[in-house]
């Protein structure tokens, strides 16, 4: 079966490669005589090119060769449910472009270990690293099962399965909150700094079901969130790290920017977008069915897939989301004042150990914009 072995070939590649790439790389970051944001920044990018190398050296191989085919067949005659057989189907498939991922990622962590001299262990790390897999993939996979046990009528139907992929979204987007404490265990704010932080939303007009502070400060992260599209239950979610180092004022305009991402309705823009995806992919599906196009040829159907994915997402997706984040800014300057915020900023730099200037691309693949581009654009348009 010459198709194994070729398959067995490109994952031991995929899984080698990247990590080493970037094991060797990192050795160079930290010994250079660099500024510890630029080590830190360096690192970033190396591991984003890296996990880009793997999909390269992983998809096209895989899908040109027909080995997705060679998969699926003993599967389709050995398997009588359709859930399982997807299971193992995608275990098969994307678990040596995960592994290949998740070991990139660690062997990337080891510079901001070292740069912040932080006491962590590796096995903490790895844990990590598996819950932020976790809370991206199981949603996808129960969605996968309830929609393969739903009537064939309804699978078939290109409208109701649009339904049942808009449900999924809506009902991720509505309960990211819970699966957030469920997989950080976040902690209450000590009083009295939860209640002043309360009335703080409140006096915005912001419903807000608490704010939480999740991580730990061993790892000197400083960041938060907010989940929820629904008002009732929707967190704002701070970094304990955040919580020991910023300022009462500080962590008032981290979590204005936060209201200003719903006050502009970006959570439901975020929505919308991952909606129109389906929409997007779909209608390059259908216009090549049009054009004669055999769509069911692995290398057409996973190409125009990806291609759809990454148009959508890496460029549509990261253009808005750039703009959105302006927008938070300017928010939080508007409530809370230009020169808080811009401070704030730049602290959040300092201690994250985050270069202010950093490049156009890693903006779009981070959805964030660098410090320098929101100071600027903060003293450009914010009174």
């Amino acid at each position: 079966m010459d198709w194994v072995i070729f398959f067995l070939v490109i994952s031991i590649i995929t899984i080698t490669v990247p990590p080493l790439i970037m094991r060797l790389q990192r050795e160079k970051i930290l010994k250079g005589e660099t500024s510890n944001d630029e080590k830190m920044y360096k690192g970033t990018k190396l591991m984003l090119l890296c996990i880009i190398l793997a999909i390269g050296l992983y998809f096209p191989p895989v899908i040109g060769l027909g080995i997705l085919d060679k998969v699926m067949e003993p599967l389709a005659e050995h398997i009588s449910s359709p859930f399982l057989g997807a299971l193992i189907f995608m275990g098969v498939f994307i678990t040596p472009l995960l592994i290949s991922i998740m070991l990139t990622i660690l062997v990337a962590s080891k510079i901001e270990v070292e740069v912040k001299g932080l006491n962590i262990k590796t096995w903490e790390t790895v844990k990590g690293i598996l819950k932020a897999f976790a809370f991206l993939l199981l949603p996808g996979i129960v969605w996968l099962g309830i929609y393969l046990n739903l009537p064939e009528k309804i699978r078939n139907s290109t409208l109701a399965s649009f339904g049942v992929f808009v449900i999924y979204i809506l009902s991720f987007f509505a309960l990211s909150p819970y699966l957030t404490r469920f997989f950080g265990k976040p902690r209450q704010v000590p009083e009295p700094l939860r209640t002043e932080l309360l009335k703080f939303c409140e006096s915005l007009g912001f419903k807000v079901r608490d704010i939480r502070v999740t991580g730990k400060k061993e790892y000197k992260i400083a960041n938060a969130g907010v989940t929820g599209i629904l008002p009732w239950a929707r967190y704002i979610f701070i970094t304990e790290y955040m919580l020991e180092t910023f300022e009462p004022e500080e962590i008032k305009a981290v979590i204005a920017h936060e209201i200003g991402h719903i006050k502009g309705r970006h959570l439901w823009i975020n929505a919308l977008i991952a909606i129109g995806w389906f929409g997007f992919w779909m209608g390059i599906v259908f216009a090549l069915i049009k054009l004669g196009v055999d769509i069911l040829s692995p290398v057409v159907f996973f190409g125009v897939f990806f291609s759809a994915y990454i148009i959508y997402f890496v460029v549509i997706q990261g253009k808005i989301s750039l703009r959105n984040e302006f927008k938070a800014d300017e928010f939080a300057a508007k409530v809370i004042g230009k020169e808080t915020v811009i401070k704030t900023l730049e602290k959040l730099a300092e201690v994250n150990l985050t270069p202010k200037k950093t490049g156009k691309w890693f903006g779009f693949l981070s959805f964030h914009p660098s410090i320098e581009e929101r100071i600027r654009h903060l003293e450009e348009v914010a009174e």
